[in-house]
């Protein structure tokens, strides 16, 4: 494993490059919200994930693409905290670079609330022994797989509620996010529906169904209680297949993982600075997020959420 030379004396938001020495495969991931904002596997299928071409990466906004991550919140169902939490929008310290053999690079970043300094807003805006906790993102590389494990930490003396969401941004090849042959997601069946646009609700009939671009999409899918974990497949051009699963545990115990499907189209993103016109041809979001049933995390007790990107 190699971790790139990057000068932190002179620029704290310089990116980190983790290597996967055995089979080239690598990650890259900025310091300002631990995003991940490439993994290429081994082999010729190149880029995986989406980063728009005007996302800020100056530390002035969240990044737009790449793996951002949603916490305490997801959306903004407390109008008293921004959108999508304060993880994203501050600048983590790089941890610890180590091998796991020759199976795997890792890299660890870290946030405490003291350190996050930028909107933190609502019940998180003073710290207090009270309330606190520290975060961990473990991002590891092997030749066809990318895995990001956030760790959120209770190292106060109450209780908290909270939400937590790999936003992630997928490339689709060619401009064909909205061609249902070249990119549809399935394996979602028996969750329900809630459809952020028309307010529909349903029930997905069988792993079968395809999910396609055919309009702005911004849809939950919550699972079944037989299907906490969560496992789907993307298809992101003709005959090439991305499988995603994701798991979550709080104090000890499984929490069901929901997933959030999205893309702008055409009028929403005129209305996105950081996101140019045409490229809602060029991507989907398929976000996997403890955001239903989630216990409250117990004082000196973890929440322990992954994901898991595995081309094949």
């Amino acid at each position: 494993m190699s971790i790139e030379a990057r000068d932190t004396k002179t620029d704290t938001m310089a990116p980190v490059t983790i290597v996967h020495a055995s089979s080239g495969a690598k990650a890259e991931v900025h310091p300002f919200g631990a995003t991940v904002v490439s993994f290429i596997p081994q082999g010729d299928r190149g880029e995986v994930l989406f980063v728009s071409k005007l996302a800020k990466r100056d530390g002035s906004k969240a990044i737009r693409g790449g793996i951002p991550l949603a916490f305490p919140q997801f959306g903004q169902p407390d109008k008293s905290m921004p959108q999508h939490g304060f993880l994203r929008n501050n600048l983590w310290t790089v941890g610890k670079s180590y091998d796991e053999g020759d199976e795997a690079s890792c890299c660890e970043f870290h946030l405490t609330l003291a350190d996050a300094v930028n909107g933190r807003g609502g019940i998180w805006d003073a710290q207090s022994t009270e309330l606190d906790c520290s975060m961990t993102l473990l991002v590891k590389v092997q030749a066809t797989k990318l895995s990001t494990v956030l760790i959120v930490n209770n190292t106060g003396e109450k209780r908290f509620d909270c939400q937590a969401l790999f936003h992630t941004y997928y490339k689709i090849p060619g401009g064909q996010a909205l061609n249902k042959d070249a990119c549809s997601v399935k394996g979602l069946g028996g969750y329900s529906v809630k459809d952020q646009i028309t307010s529909d609700t349903y029930i997905v009939e069988s792993n079968n169904v395809e999910i396609f671009v055919d309009r702005e999409v911004d849809r939950i899918y919550t699972p079944p209680g037989d299907k906490p974990h969560l496992q789907l497949s993307l298809k992101s051009a003709p005959g090439v297949m991305t499988e995603i699963s994701s798991m979550a545990l709080v104090n000890g115990v499984t929490c069901p993982v929901s997933v959030v499907i999205w893309n702008p189209h055409e009028a929403k993103s005129k209305t996105m600075g950081d996101f140019d016109d045409e490229e809602y041809h060029d991507m989907i979001c398929v976000e996997p997020g403890m955001l239903s049933n989630v216990p409250a995390i117990l004082p000196c007790q973890i929440a322990v959420f992954e994901q898991i990107i595995s081309v094949l």
